[in-house]
């Protein structure tokens, strides 16, 4: 099925990174099986339950990041037990500034080139009627890019498509801007 050419939407799944935490957890649950201690055996259990509590949410396939002619959504972060998790944050395009693409410096095989993070920047106090213009860059809703990859060109271009003055910035060393300037 050929991409939706007015929205770019992007869901949790398994990355690779996932697969050998998961790999790792059956073979210690294995093991654990083959124990004789049943008290430890329970704890280990425990332990790889919460570990594949992440992937089984991801398996759910939620909405990360979506962008369409409305705006910008970045979706609820799955965690380990639903501890700390950020809510769905909508925002539309009058209230963003515009959109910085920071790097992944998790060190990880395979990450380099990837975003890690996206920030959008907000504008504040917005004009009603005959007020001044609002300052650019006053606050600003992040997320980070895991379990999921952001594809940085088709971000462009459904930016330039529903809201072409809005620049999206790469904050790589030595990157270009993908979005207009300012």
């Amino acid at each position: 099925m050929l991409p939706d050419p007015s929205r770019y939407e992007e869901r949790y799944r398994l990355t690779t990174g996932a697969v050998p935490v998961v790999a790792a957890t059956l073979v210690m649950l294995g093991v654990v099986l083959r124990t004789e201690a049943l008290w430890a055996a329970g704890a280990i259990i425990a332990a790889a339950l919460a570990v594949l509590l992440v992937p089984a949410v991801a398996a759910r396939r939620l909405v990360a990041f979506r962008a369409d002619y409305a705006g910008l959504m970045l979706g609820a972060e799955p965690r380990a037990l639903m501890v700390g998790r950020r809510q769905t944050v909508f925002i539309p395009w009058y209230d963003v500034d515009k959109i910085v693409l920071h790097p992944d410096q998790s060190g990880l095989p395979g990450a380099e080139g990837r975003v890690g993070r996206v920030e959008v920047q907000r504008r504040t106090g917005l004009p009603t009627g005959g007020e001044q213009a609002p300052e650019p860059g006053a606050s600003a809703v992040t997320r980070g890019v895991t379990g999921w990859r952001l594809d940085r060109e088709r971000l462009a271009m459904i930016t330039a498509a529903v809201a072409p003055g809005i620049p999206i910035i790469d904050a790589a060393p030595g990157a270009v801007e993908l979005g207009p300037a300012d």
